[in-house]
């Protein structure tokens, strides 16, 4: 979607409101213009936030030697697809994509205003993520798991089949990044443990209330 360039100045004075909308998963969910980013946000929590989004922003930098090879890519999660836009706007990077979120209003969302889809290689699919990725057949070199209600991560996501499936969908020396809030420290060292059982690489992150863990297997 094409945004006139007055909002786009504008919203580096206040956030400018593109859409709203009462969601049946998500309630208050709004498109914001904010900073010249794409901001999508419910009455909880920040789901995207164009290429300033750090859960993905703040990882990718730590890889970024890695990031030419990575020819597929599998978001689990996928807000307005942040993630893939900062592959694509700031390392020119545009690989084979299957966006995953069990909203089909969100995935519409993406479509409409984050023009991910130049290279025609982009698919957006409306799942579970769990399910989704326990059906899986394909194989990926960079899984990122973005998966939110709120301020929670899903019991879904926390389970060893999924860090089992995770590990099953990727081809040899992929990547996983995992965006994860953890309200407890012992949870976050349960979870860390758990992670390093199966990829022979785990780092950690911490930044703000999230922490990342990367993990190459």
């Amino acid at each position: 979607m094409r945004i006139p360039f007055y909002k786009k100045l504008a919203s580096y004075i206040y956030p400018i409101v593109l859409e709203h909308m009462e969601g049946i998963h998500h309630r208050n969910l709004s498109i914001l213009l904010y900073q010249g980013q794409l901001m999508m946000s419910t009455t909880d929590a920040i789901y995207s936030y164009g290429t300033k989004y750090y859960p993905f922003g703040k990882p990718f930098a730590e890889m970024k030697k890695e990031l030419p090879r990575l020819k597929s890519f599998l978001l689990l999660g996928t807000g307005l697809g942040s993630a893939l836009k900062i592959l694509q706007a700031d390392y020119k990077l545009f690989p084979k994509t299957v966006l995953v979120d069990y909203d089909e209003e969100i995935l519409s969302l993406s479509v409409k205003y984050m023009g991910l889809n130049a290279k025609q290689n982009v698919q957006w699919v409306c799942d579970d993520a769990a399910g989704y990725l326990h059906d899986n057949q394909e194989k990926f070199d960079l899984i990122g798991v973005d998966v939110f209600k709120g301020m929670f991560v899903p019991t879904s996501v926390r389970t060893d089949q999924f860090i089992l499936d995770c590990t099953s969908a990727l081809n040899p020396n992929g990547i996983c990044i995992w965006n994860m809030m953890f309200h407890k420290d012992s949870e976050e060292a349960e979870y860390e443990k758990r992670l390093q059982s199966r990829f022979t690489s785990v780092v950690r992150m911490n930044y703000k209330v999230n922490t990342f863990f990367i993990c190459r297997i």
